[in-house]
C-alpha cells in the first residue's frame, strides 16, 4: 500500500503522545459461580489458569479450543453444527447492533468468505467484527454483561412449515447444495427444533481494557464478544482508533494552484496492530452475508490483498475444499492430481481464512493470523504513560 505524500512527511514527523493507562483488573467482572443458570456446565473449561504471567488479561478461551468460551463449553461442536449455529449468531448480533445503533463491520476470514460467496466458509471457526471507538465505548456503558434472547422466528428459523422463505430458505437451499443426506437433514431438523422450543441466548461482554488502545497491550487485543451461551462460539469484537497525532506543528504549506477541499485521510488502528487509512474503511457499504445485512469496507479487495495476498483470491482449493463457481459455494472434495501436482511445484497450501488465528498461540491474543501489509504500534511500555508511534508499509 502506498501512503500519500502529505502522510510520509507526517510519519517523519512523530512526537510523543499521551495513551489510556490499562484498567487494572481485580478478577473477572463475572467469576464463572456467578453464571449459574445462563451455563450448563458445573466447572469451566477456561484456560485462564495458563496466564498466570499475564494477569490483565481478561477474555480466556477454552481448554480444548481456542475459539470456544470454556464457561459454557466442554467440546467443539461438529463442522456442520458449528457452521450453523454461526449463522444464528450472525443475524442476533448484526441485528442487536442495528437495534441499539452501533454501527459495526465484518473484517478478515469472515470478509473473506463474503468475498468468496457470501456465505461463512466451512473451516471458520468464529465471526470477525469491527466497531468505531464510540462504538465500543457505548457498549461498554450500556451493554456489557447483557444478555439478549432471540426465538426461532427472530432468527429467520420460521415455524417449521417448511416454507423455506428468507434467511431460513437460504440456509436450508445451502445445506441441500452440499449434498445433505437424510441423517444430516435430521440433525439439522433437530436443532431447528430446539430453538424453536428454547430460543438462543447471546452474552454481550466488553473488555474493560478497551479504554487502553496501546498496541503493547497484546493479552487484550479483542475488545468485546458476542458468545452463544449454549456451545461457547463467538464472534470477536475489535474496536477502531485514531491514530494519535504524528505532529503538533502546523502542516507545510501547500501550492494553492493543486491545493484541493479534500482532507486527507486519516490514519486508524485496531490494537492487533492492523493499520488502515480512513479511505479504505469508509464509507461502508451495504451488503448481504449468509442474506443477513451487513456492511463492509470501502476497499475490501484492497484490505483482503494486504492481509492475506493475491492468492487468496484467486486459489479455488484449501484444507479440503474446492470453490465451485458455477455453484458459488466451497464443496469438500480432496484435492485432485493436477491441483496437487500444481501446488507441489508452486509451495501453495491456500490462503484462505485467518491463518492459524488462534492455534499454536503465543502470549497474545493475535495467534497466527497473517499480519496485514499496514502495521501500527501505538504506545511505549504498558502503564508507562509515554506514547509511541511507529508505522510500517510494506
Amino acid at each position: 500500500m502506498r501512503l500519500a505524500s502529505h502522510l510520509l512527511l507526517h510519519l517523519a514527523l512523530l512526537t510523543t503522545t499521551t495513551i489510556a493507562h490499562p484498567i487494572l483488573l481485580q478478577q473477572r467482572s463475572v467469576p464463572f459461580r456467578s453464571l449459574t443458570g445462563l451455563t450448563t456446565l458445573t466447572n469451566t473449561f477456561s484456560n485462564a489458569h495458563t496466564y498466570a504471567h499475564a494477569p490483565t488479561k481478561y477474555f480466556h478461551e477454552s481448554t480444548f479450543h481456542s475459539h470456544y468460551d470454556g464457561r459454557f463449553a466442554s467440546s467443539q461442536v461438529p463442522r456442520a453444527e458449528r457452521t450453523w449455529h454461526l449463522r444464528l449468531m450472525l443475524k442476533a448480533y448484526t441485528d442487536t447492533m442495528a437495534r441499539i445503533g452501533v454501527e459495526t463491520w465484518i473484517m478478515h476470514g469472515c470478509l473473506l468468505g463474503w468475498w468468496w460467496g457470501g456465505q461463512v466458509m466451512p473451516w471458520d471457526q468464529d465471526l470477525d467484527f469491527c466497531v468505531e471507538e464510540q462504538g465500543v465505548r457505548e457498549l461498554g456503558s450500556w451493554w456489557n454483561m447483557t444478555v439478549h434472547a432471540f426465538g426461532a422466528e427472530e432468527l429467520g428459523l420460521g415455524d417449521g412449515g417448511g416454507g423455506g422463505g428468507g434467511v431460513e430458505g437460504r440456509w436450508k437451499g445451502a445445506a441441500e447444495e452440499d449434498g445433505e443426506d437424510e441423517e444430516m437433514r435430521a440433525k439439522r431438523f433437530s436443532w431447528e427444533e430446539d430453538v424453536r422450543k428454547n430460543g438462543k441466548k447471546y452474552l454481550l461482554e466488553v473488555n474493560p481494557n478497551y479504554t487502553n488502545t496501546s498496541t503493547t497491550d497484546i493479552y487484550n487485543f479483542i475488545d468485546a464478544r458476542w458468545i452463544d451461551v449454549s456451545n461457547g462460539l463467538y464472534i470477536d469484537i475489535t474496536a477502531l482508533h485514531i491514530a494519535p497525532p504524528f505532529s503538533l506543528s502546523p502542516p507545510p504549506e501547500t501550492d494553492t494552484e493543486t491545493e484541493t477541499d479534500t482532507d486527507p485521510p486519516l490514519l486508524l488502528y485496531t490494537k492487533d496492530t492492523h493499520a488502515y487509512t480512513s479511505t479504505q474503511l469508509f464509507p461502508l457499504r451495504r451488503t448481504s452475508f449468509e442474506n443477513v445485512t451487513i456492511s463492509v469496507p470501502y476497499a475490501y479487495e484492497e484490505l483482503l490483498r494486504e492481509e492475506y495476498g493475491d492468492e487468496a483470491l484467486t486459489e479455488s482449493w484449501f484444507n479440503g475444499y474446492a470453490f465451485e463457481r458455477g455453484r458459488g459455494r466451497w464443496v469438500h472434495r480432496p484435492v485432485s492430481d493436477a491441483e496437487r501436482k500444481w501446488f507441489g511445484k508452486h509451495g501453495k497450501q491456500g490462503k484462505h481464512g485467518k491463518q492459524g488465528k488462534g492455534e499454536g498461540k503465543g502470549d497474545g491474543e493475535g495467534g497466527g493470523r497473517r499480519a496485514a501489509t499496514g502495521k501500527i504500534t501505538v504506545g511505549g511500555e504498558s502503564g508507562s504513560g509515554s506514547g509511541r508511534v511507529d508505522v510500517g508499509w510494506g
